[in-house]
């Protein structure tokens, strides 16, 4: 088998769902524009608000995952001062020239082909001159100079996330600036062309210098920061218990992925905040994706976070070293949500403070202040207030809920269990959009809203028995002592009961029933499936 064929048949063999999901929206919005164009309707989608949301949504995703597959990027950790390009491909029979190149022709001509069909295949606001070749050069361009920094080893852990980030925002701020000026088609591709061949150089280099094991150290060279801060001190201390010490094995491992991620996607979306003028919708809508992001790669980061063996890629079971740990399934567990917890505060710490710096920075804030006073004036300033702390509040719930939400499914080690899960992940938010639109077209949300309390119902019975069946086998299994099993239930209700709470206070109209609150916030608050992960642990454990 040649290098080529065997590159690509792992990446088709790993991410088969994935790209299965991501052509089949394609193929969804294609046959939506051949039905409109056909037969010369007028479609709600020529609003800037639809289009976002039905086309350059899922198109951001796509992007984006496509960032993680061809980067290796689900696999590796960037904070860490190895090469994120998987060891085991460097004992293949192949030139370093084929390891690196063959990557990124591929992923190159994904991005080409995610843009040209996103150009073809949708339908495109009036008014609006779509570029053809330079936004797919961009899109290639930053994808392999994310492969190239990606897989060059550092002297000093983290320095990758700074090196990448500033590298790539010079790229993007160029294009902007470029586009700024109303630069031609020609320009563009001039400024863009070149980097592509560039980056494959520097990535060449740098997975030679990764497969002879050539990984700089200069950490020595500021141990004297360390002692001033103490950090050895810490380092060299024991662990206050077994717990203590999983915890941190974990952040090491996994807890710095997500924030890593949404440092380096977030200040590409933010600068588009310079290109938006005085487009109100537009600069909306950016932070919408700027808020939506560590949910987003949430969703991809757990998919490393249940491994219990970072350094093999392909595999699910329990390590050993995890197997013989002086730690109960549940306590396992427990360092788990810990790690996801912290995750998650330190991606949304960056989020918070990177949105205002941008918003001042791009002149866009005077903009949100008239939408918060006009908004204000209708609905009043406590609403307003409390409905913007419940959006915030609600993201960064979801990051959480993303990361432990599916740790029962990848602790179970079924291989192809844990990546349905993305194709699954994929298939909801690149359809959502497309159907969402047909409902409102076709004149269903009436339908739609008539029927919630049926299917908010079912959802809660098949979610309640679920949970009943799982705690009753936590409790005859002895997994989870009795006082955490009523502590659990406890914080539970406490949970439902707030979210009830707000809901109830913020909705306080007779057009939406109170049971219909209630409901949502059973849905909401999650239940039997992270109650589910230490019977996966201990199946997948003993086995």
């Amino acid at each position: 088998m040649s290098p080529a064929v065997a590159i690509a048949w792992e990446f088709r063999q790993r991410h088969r769902w994935g790209l299965i999901a991501v052509i089949a929206y394609f193929v969804i919005i294609a046959t939506i524009k051949l039905v409109v164009v056909g037969r010369g309707l007028a479609i709600h989608l020529d609003s800037g608000e639809s289009f976002a949301f039905v086309v350059m949504g899922p198109m951001t995703a796509t992007f984006t995952y496509f960032l993680a597959v061809f980067t290796f990027g689900l696999d590796g950790d960037l904070a860490a001062r190895q090469s994120m390009y998987p060891a085991r491909m460097f004992t293949r029979p192949v030139t370093t020239a084929a390891l690196a190149g063959w990557p990124m022709l591929y992923g190159t001509v994904a991005m080409m082909m995610l843009w040209l069909a996103t150009m073809s295949f949708a339908l495109w606001p009036s008014g609006i001159a779509v570029p053809v070749i330079w936004p797919a050069l961009l899109a290639a361009s930053l994808l392999a100079w994310t492969q190239a920094l990606t897989w060059m080893p550092y002297p000093l852990p983290g320095l990758r996330i700074i090196v990448t980030v500033f590298w790539l925002g010079t790229i993007d701020a160029i294009a902007l600036l470029a586009l700024n000026f109303k630069a031609d088609e020609s320009v563009m591709l001039a400024i863009l062309a070149p980097q592509i061949p560039l980056a494959y150089l520097v990535a060449r280099f740098a997975v030679a210098r990764a497969r002879r094991g050539d990984v700089p150290d200069w950490r020595g060279a500021f141990a004297w920061l360390a002692r001033i801060a103490r950090v050895q001190s810490r380092r060299g201390a024991h662990f206050r218990s077994p717990a203590s010490a999983q915890a941190w094995l974990e952040w090491r491992r996994h807890g710095r992925s997500l924030p890593t991620w949404v440092a380096i996607l977030l200040p590409f979306e933010l600068l588009l905040l310079c290109a938006a003028g005085d487009a109100t919708t537009l600069v909306f809508w950016i932070l919408v994706v700027a808020l939506l992001t560590p949910p987003f790669m949430a969703t991809f980061a757990a998919a490393t976070v249940s491994k219990s063996n970072p350094s093999a890629s392909e595999f699910y079971g329990v390590a050993p070293f995890i197997g013989t740990r002086p730690l109960t399934s549940a306590g396992l567990i427990a360092a788990k949500l810990k790690m996801a917890a912290w995750s998650t505060l330190a991606a949304w710490l960056l989020v918070l403070v990177a949105i205002p710096v941008a918003l001042k920075l791009s002149g866009t804030s005077a903009l949100v202040l008239e939408r918060w006073r006009s908004v204000s004036e209708v609905v009043g300033t406590p609403r307003t207030v409390v409905v913007v702390l419940l959006i915030l509040v609600g993201c960064i719930a979801s990051t959480w809920k993303q990361l432990v939400q599916s740790l029962y499914i990848g602790l179970t080690g079924r291989a192809s269990l844990i990546k349905g899960t993305v194709f699954l992940a994929l298939t909801i938010l690149f359809f959502i959009g497309p159907v969402s639109e047909w409902i409102i077209e076709t004149g269903r949300l009436g339908e739609l809203w008539s029927a919630l309390p049926l299917i908010f119902s079912i959802l809660v019975s098949f979610k309640m028995m679920a949970a009943v069946w799982i705690i009753v086998r936590l409790y005859h299994s002895h997994l989870v002592s009795d006082r955490t099993l009523v502590r659990g239930a406890a914080l539970w209700c406490l949970a439902v009961l707030a979210l009830y709470g707000v809901l109830a206070w913020l909705f306080d109209t007779p057009h939406i029933p109170h049971y219909l609150l209630m409901l949502l916030a059973i849905l909401a608050i999650p239940l039997a499936r992270l109650s589910a992960a230490p019977l996966a642990l201990a199946w997948n454990r003993n086995r």
